[in-house]
Order: C-alpha cells, then structure tokens, then sequence
C-alpha cells in the first residue's frame, strides 16, 4: 500500500531510548504505558482482493503476516514507522492497516495463532506474549478508562 499518511511514534520511541539506557522501572512503565494508550502501529496485511482491484468481489479477506523469533514462534510485527516496516518489506509496497494494542491484543488473545506481538522486529524489538497482553489489557482499563 502507498504510504499516504505518516505514521510515527516519536514519544515512544523516545521512552524506549531511556527505558534501554536507565533500566529502570520507570522508564519501562513509561514505555508500557505509551504502547497502551497512545502508539498506533503498521500492521503489514495482504488484503484479498486488493483495494480498487475487484469491486464485484463479494468478500475482502484480510491476511495479518507473522513472523517467528528465534524459536520459531510466530509473533504479529507491529511497526512504530513507514521507515520501520521497510526493515521488513524493503521499497516495495506493502499492503498495511494501523492498529492499537488492544486490535492485537484481542487477535493474539482470540485467535491462538500468534504466541504475541512485537513492536519493531528489526529495530527495539519490544516482544509480549498473551499473559503480558492480558496484564497490560487490565492495567489499561484502570489507568486509561474510556
């Protein structure tokens, strides 16, 4: 998909440069914090069929991608940047929706395939697995009720 609308995060990658330069606690609640509340993320999708491309089509499937870690587990990449999901996907296009932890709270936690998600593979690679997620999901409805 074209890059049409910027998408960055800088607040948060911000708190994850002094979250790995303090280690400290507090620096890792402001990162979690952020990734809770605030940050949206590319999600590299392949839409079927592609937007424009079949309007008589009946149905639009959606496609999330996985990507295993260094045991093989799949985990949904979910990136801060444009500049980011290149890390993945390179200059070509690629087919994105953006989306908010709890959109890939609800897919890693609903739908099993997925042993969590990460922020940035290729760059701070912030990793949660589903009892991390339901945590972070609690923590969010009673720090940042709707």
């Amino acid at each position: 998909m074209e890059e049409t609308k910027p998408l960055t995060n800088p607040e948060l990658l911000t708190a994850v440069e002094r979250m790995n330069r303090e280690q400290s606690r507090e620096s890792r609640e402001a990162v979690l914090d952020l990734v809770i509340s605030t940050a949206r993320f590319l999600a590299p999708v392949t839409i079927t069929p592609a937007p424009g491309e079949d309007p008589a089509a009946p149905e639009t499937a959606i496609q999330f991608h996985l990507l295993p870690n260094q045991n093989n587990q799949p985990f949904f990449p979910a990136f801060t940047s444009w500049e980011e999901l290149r890390k993945l996907c390179g200059p070509r296009n690629q087919q994105t929706l953006v989306l908010s932890f709890p959109d890939y709270a609800k897919m890693v936690l609903q739908d099993g395939r997925a042993a969590g998600f990460v922020i940035d593979p290729f760059g701070c690679c912030l990793s949660f697995g589903p009892a991390m997620m339901e945590h972070l999901l609690q923590r969010r409805l009673e720090k940042f009720p709707e």
